[in-house]
Parts: structure tokens; sequence; C-alpha cells
């Protein structure tokens, strides 16, 4: 069944809830709204490292409860290995809009894909009988390489939102997508970034015509290319990794070069 809610990290609240999670595992290499979501709901974390393949990097026991983030949308084979191996993952798609539903249950972002305001589905095969209150939030939408300051302001905002029901607005401006083109421009951009960036790129994800990704996501010790992409407006996922854990080899101050904007793919690219 699909639950639609206000935000990706209250699906995993509630996920929390309609399971009876006391422990999970998260990766180290996550964003730090998902560690105060399954805080807030008492949950205790176990933090495991990831390899060059963003694969976990240690064994759980079979019935533990792990969360996986389907990494820039390029993680799908990663997610059916380990579906297969561990019966309670959860499956952390918000990089990973298109993605089918896998795990025990997974949950997408339609903020992080799409110029709305809040959303997201949670794919799940148990629910819990309570009347959540419908968001009626009034929020303007940007993409961070539009307005960045506005970007940080919104996400402030939107930390401390119970969990509700999906906005009726957001649902409304959602039947204008059109997911084929948005698909399509995905695709198109990140090779476009790919033929110019991986040869730099310490990231070495496979990517075939079935991904469609969240980003480009580039992670580079060239100094001079990354002199000359500080000249725009850029998202650095996850940064200041310690030097002793292994992610900070190939993602310290990974950069997500966006895909849904032709114009700021263009003007990075002529560039180089």
């Amino acid at each position: 069944m699909i639950i639609k809610l206000n935000l990706a990290r209250n699906c995993l609240k509630y996920l929390v809830r309609i399971y009876g999670i006391k422990e999970i595992f998260v990766p180290y290499y996550s964003c730090d709204t998902v560690w105060k979501a399954l805080r807030q709901e008492g949950c205790r974390l176990h933090f495991y490292h990831i390899n060059k393949n963003f694969m976990p990097l240690c064994q759980f026991n079979k019935n533990d409860f792990i969360l996986y983030i389907n990494y820039f949308g390029l993680c799908d084979e990663n997610c059916k290995t380990l579906e297969k191996k561990y019966p309670n993952i959860i499956i952390d798609n918000t990089q990973s809009f298109y993605s089918k539903p896998s795990g025990l249950a997974s949950f997408n972002s339609l903020r992080k894909f799409f110029k709305v305001q809040n959303g997201a589905y949670l794919y799940t095969k148990i629910s819990i009988n309570t009347n959540f209150q419908t968001d009626n939030l009034k929020l303007e939408p940007v993409l961070f390489h539009e307005n960045y300051d506005k970007f940080v302001n919104n996400e402030k905002f939107l930390d401390n939102e119970p969990i509700k029901v999906i906005s009726p607005n957001v649902e409304q401006e959602v039947l204008k997508i059109d997911f084929e083109k948005d698909k399509i421009l995905r695709q198109k951009l990140f090779k476009k970034y790919a033929k110019i960036f991986d040869k730099y790129n310490l990231i070495k994800l496979p990517y075939d015509n079935k991904n469609v990704p969240y980003c480009y996501p580039f992670s580079t010790n060239e100094g001079k290319i990354l002199s000359e992409l500080a000249q725009f407006t850029l998202l650095r996922l996850w940064k200041a990794i310690p030097k002793n854990y292994p992610e900070y080899e190939f993602l310290n101050n990974t950069i997500a070069l966006p895909l849904n904007d032709a114009n700021y793919c263009q003007k990075v690219c002529n560039k180089f």
C-alpha cells in the first residue's frame, strides 16, 4: 500500500511506530535529519560504514532492522542484494524517486526531485489506525541552485513538522508533473556530466539506462576542477567526514550536480 505523508523523515517515524522498532542500524553516511527523526521516536541507533561499492562493511543478524540508502539513485542492485539477505531492511529512496518499492518498506521524497514544498510516498504492507492531521503548510518551494539561502531556510522550517497527511495542494501540483520528461532529462544530464567528470570522479558507481538518478555525485581531489566549480551554487552532501572513516577516501565533500536544470548543466559543462 502507499501512504502519502508530508516528509520522508516522517515516513521513517511512521515505520518505527508500526513495527515497534527499538533499535536500528543506520549508515554513518546519512543525513542527520534521519538520526534526529529516529531518536525522537526513542530508537537506539547503531551506525555502520560502507565500502566503495556503497555496501555495508559489516554483517547484520537476520532479524535486525536496517536502514539502507539508495545513494544518488544508483544503488538499485545493492538494494536487491540486501533485501534477499535481510527481511527487515528499510530502503530510503529519497534519492531515487523512480525506484520500485523494495525491502520490508521503502519511502521516497517528492521535494527532492520536484519543485514542490514537501511530500513523500511510503510503501509498506501494514498501517496504523491513526487519523493524522492533513498538511496545510504554505511554503514557497525553491531549488537549491536557484536560491540557496531560501532552500536552507525551508529545510530549517520543515525540521520540526510532525507526521501529517500530504497536502492537497502538493497532490494537485504532482498531477502537473510530466514524469517521463523528467526521467529523460535526468538521464541526459547525468550522461553529460559523466562524459566530462567520470575520469576525475572518486565515486565509481555503475550507471545503466534503468537508473534515474537524483544527481550526478562528484567527489574529486583535483584542485583546478574544484576551483572552477566554486563559481556555481553547489550542494555538498555530508561534509567533513572524519579522516579515519573509510568513506573519507571517496566521499568527503561530495558535490551533487543537479539533473533537473539543463541551463545549469550547460553552464557547468561550458567551463570544461
